[in-house]
């Protein structure tokens, strides 16, 4: 399954780009599905370049019945190692799942661009790929991939998308 959410956020790309980084936790309030986001390690380079783990919690989910048998609820939360790279400020990430970890591969960049002075594009583009072989029957695997990919699917890319709208609130609490 391909990402790929642009938005605009009215603000200085000076300023999306260090909240992203530096405020990721301060925005979980603003997101409905997110329970919290919790930094788990954060490192910095002799550049400024800084890679983090995020821990971020989804709130209560209801599990699909064909994802049940391989998804503990209490497992319903994801890894966000990213790497913010202040040259093209861009951030390279990886997710991973708190649950089937192994078969889950959702990898992919944001890039921050000014779209002017007052304006910054954020462009997240990424790849959400499942490996269910040995774990269904071949009969079920085309359900099974489908059910699974719609779940975690539910759980990141509305995240994704209100990303921007996440930012903006947080930015517009932070000048007001």
């Amino acid at each position: 399954m391909k990402i790929n959410v642009v938005t605009l956020i009215p603000f200085p790309i000076e300023s999306v780009f260090t909240a992203m980084r530096d405020h990721l936790p301060d925005l979980a309030q603003y997101m409905p599905n997110v329970k919290s986001i919790v930094v788990e390690e954060r490192n910095e380079d002799a550049d400024g370049n800084v890679s983090f783990v995020n821990r971020w919690n989804a709130a209560s989910t209801e599990i699909p019945a064909v994802a049940r048998p391989f998804i503990d609820s209490s497992e319903v939360f994801w890894l966000d190692h990213a790497e913010w790279l202040n040259d093209g400020a861009t951030c390279n990430w990886r997710l991973e799942m708190g649950f089937m970890a192994e078969r889950i591969n959702c990898t992919g960049q944001t890039l921050y661009e000014s779209a002017g002075p007052m304006r910054t594009e954020m462009q997240i583009k990424g790849n959400l790929e499942l490996d269910l072989k040995g774990l269904v029957p071949r009969l079920l695997m085309g359900r099974a991939t489908a059910g699974i990919e719609k779940f975690v699917g539910k759980l990141i890319e509305p995240n994704f998308k209100k990303t921007s709208d996440a930012l903006t609130a947080y930015l517009e609490s932070q000048s007001s």
